[in-house]
């Protein structure tokens, strides 16, 4: 049997009309409505196309909604199971301490496209003991630490809400996600050309919902502007509303800068950031001047031998009753791994009981200058090694050292496979008076870690078992 072709409607017009006309006498003005009508029918069968694509692309908006339901998200269960054990002598009379912290976190991610997807991460945060149900060190069972609705739209808009670990990009000096500053907040990443506006407006204290003055907001916009290669530039403001410490209602506090990363070659890598700072002097409480100051970070890094070396530089503006250079941080009391060390900064294995003498980049507006390198290398095929060493002074507290600290970091890592591992290391520093935690924070002004004149030398030495997947 003969198979019929298909044939183009348009071209079996157009060919059946030149035949009619070429095997007949056909007059001028018959040709003309010969061409109108079949320009009438092409017209008619270019809005029935146009219709039947239409319905084709609402078929598969439709499908794409449908397939959501029956057969089920994608579902991934990363998580982090982790075992802290040290003893630390914090060098105050009756502060030593002995302790083992398990510290448990479990993402449930689930996605139903493309465009849409959830995530949820549950934490049980530094259980000490255990009878019969785990608690924390704070008696707090498991709690939520994140809760997302991620939707990425057809233009590329994509949109976070809820409980979101908001980006930063500056190296964690100005906030930290990965030390919980997850705030109630909606994060978009807005693509424009080559470049991308990343905002979010996150609540971290609602306060009473029927008092707009004991609110505390974080108002972030960054514009990413990609360069050559993997070089890029990031364009930042920052505003941050909360509850004055002298008076009512609320003041403001703004940073701005900008922030780079350069690739100078497969080896080598520098980046740094400058930024700015202006906070209302009521939020501080205790001085009546307004905060001001700026502060700079340059890192340089790059592969020697078998190994990685990073030497980092940072400065940060400070005055002597903590009005100098501030940032998002210093006002919530968190913390963001920042440095190399393993004291006056803080490392994943040394984050845990014993991290109270971590400083932020500006020493909480008191001023810090800090000078650090660090250097990794496989030692093993299985084990890597750590050391790390930090300079910290030029901070201008009031009848106070000048000089923050030295510290040292010495670590090793034994990769039993790509989920588990365990950490041992030692870290040691010498502190002077000027310390001021990151948990003193700074609304009504910031306090230090030990009194005037008291010198300490610290010695922890630790290890953490971790299961990462």
């Amino acid at each position: 049997m003969y198979k019929l072709k298909k044939t183009n409607p348009v071209k079996f017009i157009t060919v059946s009309i030149l035949t009619a006309m070429c095997s007949s006498n056909i007059s001028a003005d018959a040709i003309s409505d010969k061409i109108a009508d079949l320009q009438r029918q092409i017209d008619e069968l270019k809005a029935a196309a146009a219709k039947n694509t239409e319905k084709i692309e609402a078929n598969k908006k439709s499908q794409n909604i449908a397939r959501i339901s029956p057969s089920g998200p994608e579902v991934s269960f990363p998580g982090q199971y982790r075992m802290n054990f040290y003893s630390a002598d914090n060098d105050d009379v009756g502060d030593q301490q002995t302790a083992t912290r398990l510290r448990i976190r479990q993402s449930i991610n689930l996605k139903f496209d493309e465009q849409f997807k959830t995530h949820l991460q549950l934490q049980l945060n530094h259980t000490t003991s255990n009878v019969s149900t785990a608690g924390d060190k704070d008696g707090n069972d498991v709690r939520v630490r994140h809760a997302v609705i991620d939707y990425t739209a057809e233009n590329g808009i994509r949109t976070k809400a809820g409980i979101v670990p908001v980006t930063e990009y500056y190296n964690d000096a100005m906030y930290s996600w990965d030390w919980d500053y997850n705030p109630v907040a909606a994060e978009v990443f807005i693509p424009i050309g080559d470049t991308t506006i990343h905002a979010f407006a996150g609540n971290l204290n609602e306060g009473q919902e029927d008092v707009r003055s004991d609110d505390t907001v974080h108002y972030q916009v960054d514009a990413i502007v990609p360069l050559s290669g993997e070089n890029q530039l990031v364009f930042s403001g920052t505003g941050l509303t909360m509850k004055k410490a002298l008076g009512s209602g609320n003041a403001w506090h703004f940073n701005y800068g900008v922030s780079g990363k350069f690739k100078l070659s497969d080896d080598i890598a520098l980046n740094g950031f400058i930024m700015g700072s202006s906070t209302n002097g009521n939020l501080l409480g205790s001085v009546s001047d307004d905060a001001d100051g700026f502060a700079g970070r340059l890192e340089f890094i790059s592969k020697i031998g078998r190994g990685n070396f990073g030497l980092l530089a940072t400065y940060a503006s400070g005055e002597k009753d903590g009005t100098g250079f501030l940032m998002p941080m210093a006002f919530s009391g968190t913390y963001g791994y920042w440095g190399y060390t393993g004291i006056l900064t803080v490392q994943g294995p040394t984050d845990t009981g014993f991290d109270g003498d971590g400083v932020n980049i500006s020493n909480n507006g008191y001023g810090l200058t800090s000078l650090q390198a660090k250097y990794s290398m496989p030692l093993s095929t299985n084990l890597d090694g750590y050391i790390a060493a930090g300079w910290f002074g030029n901070t201008d507290a009031s009848g106070r050292d000048s000089q923050v600290g030295n510290d040292l970091l010495l670590m090793g890592t034994y990769h039993f496979n790509k989920v588990l591992s365990l950490d041992i290391g030692a870290a040691y520093a010498q502190m002077d008076d000027s310390v001021s935690g990151y948990w003193q924070g700074v609304q009504g002004g910031a306090g230090f870690n030990q009194n005037v004149g008291d010198d300490r030398n610290k010695l922890a030495v630790f290890g953490r078992l971790q299961a990462s997947f």
